[in-house]
């Protein structure tokens, strides 16, 4: 049993998950370290998504050691916590884009520069809040949680697709996915329409970003020095297009759960293969860890800003 229930994927989650927590590990203190890099807007979404990519992935060891005896070693109560780890996370990544999305808009559509914490604020509260509200569901008898069709790891149980199961993933799929997908879809548009000679700068960014900008005694705040003359920060075009990679990230990442899902309701889980059970979490997490990609193929301020944290940063560099 244990030898017909490994299999390559589950090595390469493994690879995944490392590659997936350090990447966005230094994806947030980047964003963290460097208030310069979103001179119109605040830091504070990149982050919260770069968080939640890294709780995607961070539990990766607890299915791979499973593997190697072909049941999941963990217990009933972990494979619960487990699930509902997974699901929040997913969750609120997932609301990230959507909200980094609206957060253009917001920002195009002023006409003049203007403190905008509390969007912010509020944009963090729905994103953790939503996350937390369909994970905790299954554990309150909403449909439930169990042991996945590969039986080494646990999530929704799609296996068995009662009234319950149907009901609540009907309606996450609409108020969770659907709808605001189609939102941020729509601001992203509205955003795109938009010149970047309309977008007003924030002041709070640039009293920040002066003091930052002062040379200090360290050697760290001498490799942020040189992090500031390499090039500004996200242009909006940029911001705009990581958003559109963002929503694709979303499609080909959680599509594959959203298919297996719907697919099981509609037609049960009979004659389902172990392969069709494992490519969902193998494209969500591979999608997790090409978020810090995007950033860096867009922005060379944020490469640079990443290799000074690393402390690889060329001094000479202009």
């Amino acid at each position: 049993m244990a030898a017909e229930s490994r299999s390559p994927s589950d090595l390469v989650k493994c690879y995944l998950g490392v590659l997936g927590v350090t990447s966005n590990l230094l994806t947030a203190l980047t964003f963290y370290k460097d208030v310069r890099l979103l001179p119109g807007s605040k830091p504070w979404l990149h982050i919260l998504l770069a968080l939640a990519n890294m709780a995607v992935v961070c539990p990766s060891p607890l299915p791979a050691s499973s593997s190697f005896s072909g049941r999941w070693l963990y217990g009933p109560f972990m494979c619960q916590l487990y699930a509902f780890e997974g699901m929040f996370a997913g969750i609120v990544a997932i609301s990230a884009v959507i909200v980094l999305c609206m957060e253009r808009h917001t920002v195009t559509s002023a006409t003049k520069p203007k403190d905008n914490s509390m969007f912010y604020v509020w944009s963090v509260l729905f994103a953790l809040g939503n996350g937390f509200f369909w994970a905790v569901m299954p554990l309150l008898g909403w449909s439930r949680y169990a042991i996945e069709h590969t039986g080494t790891s646990c999530a929704l149980d799609w296996k068995n697709p009662d009234e319950s199961y149907v009901s609540y993933l009907v309606t996450m799929e609409i108020f969770s996915f659907f709808i605001p997908l189609t939102a941020a879809a729509i601001c992203l548009y509205s955003a795109c329409s938009k010149k970047d000679e309309q977008v007003p700068s924030s002041s709070a960014p640039a009293s920040a970003s002066g003091s930052a900008a002062k040379p200090g005694p360290s050697d760290s705040q001498g490799r942020m020095d040189e992090v500031n003359q390499v090039s500004p920060g996200f242009t909006e075009s940029q911001l705009r297009t990581l958003c559109c990679i963002f929503l694709l990230f979303v499609t080909v990442g959680w599509g594959p759960f959203a298919f297996l899902c719907t697919k099981t309701m509609v037609s049960g889980s009979a004659g389902l293969s172990m392969l069709a059970g494992s490519i969902p979490p193998l494209a969500c997490k591979l999608m997790v860890s090409a978020y810090p990609a995007a950033y860096a193929v867009t922005s060379p301020r944020f490469r640079a800003g990443l290799l000074s944290i690393l402390g690889l940063g060329d001094k000479k560099e202009d």
